[in-house]
């Protein structure tokens, strides 16, 4: 507790200049979304530090926590934090390929009251940044992978949310103690009508991917799976082209 008080401390005087919020962190799943932001921000990904992130709410907050007790974290806390990488949509209204930024982001749990506003300056510069194809929404973090299309909808009308992801909240709810800016970014890589395979048990405790596991869950609906690859593809496009333009950010 005393570390986590020096640190909201040490960055209490941060003062984002509405004209030109700023961030020096971005932070994106491991695997293929990683891989791909670092190719879209090409020679200018030397202006901001990169860090692939484990998939999942319990993975992630055990990351963030360990991550905060590295020298290099305690001498500088980052200026602000971008979470970019794929997202399902919960609504009718977004399909494969569409960019959201989140307004705020929210807890899958009963309560429906846990959701965190992203911050406004950051979000709203990013907006300009990416332009009018960038779709402003609201996104619920789930600990497992949502399968079904009707579970999809079923829950964008229950939180009203129209995006779902694995890691957007945990990393809200640790900036906010720490008192760090944050903005996140979401490509649509599934519909809501479109059924996925159940690739919740592919991922391991730690978040990360068992190749095995996600081959042979695959292969169980091989249909769905076709769809999910091809989907996800035009995704990883449209990522490395967000990530390009946010490396311009100046």
């Amino acid at each position: 507790m005393q570390e986590l008080s020096m640190l909201s401390r040490s960055h209490s005087h941060y003062n984002p200049n509405p004209q030109n919020p700023a961030f020096d962190t971005v932070l994106v799943p491991q695997g293929m979304e990683y891989k791909t932001v670092r190719q879209g921000m090409g020679k200018n990904k030397s202006k901001v530090n990169i860090i692939p992130i484990p998939v999942g709410i319990k993975p992630l907050t055990n990351f963030l926590e360990q991550w905060q007790q590295c020298p290099d974290f305690l001498n500088k806390l980052p200026q602000g934090l971008i979470l970019m990488g794929l997202g399902g949509s919960l609504s009718k209204k977004y399909s494969v390929g569409d960019v959201i930024l989140y307004k705020k982001c929210g807890l899958m749990d009963d309560s429906q009251e846990s959701k965190g506003q992203c911050n406004h300056f950051l979000t709203e510069r990013l907006f300009q940044l990416l332009g009018n194809s960038t779709f402003m929404g609201t996104g619920i973090t789930s600990d497992h992978v949502i399968c079904s299309a009707q579970e999809k909808l079923l829950l964008g009308k229950k939180y009203q949310a129209d995006v779902v992801d694995m890691e957007g909240y945990a990393l809200w709810n640790w900036s906010q103690k720490l008192g760090i800016p944050v903005a996140m970014i979401r490509v649509i890589s599934d519909n809501c009508e479109q059924d996925l395979p159940n690739l919740t048990k592919a991922f391991r405790e730690d978040g990360s991917l068992q190749p095995l596991i996600l081959a042979r869950q695959m292969l169980k609906n091989p249909s769905n799976s076709i769809h999910l690859i091809r989907s996800s593809l035009t995704s990883l496009r449209v990522l490395k082209e967000v990530a390009n333009k946010i490396s311009q950010y100046e």
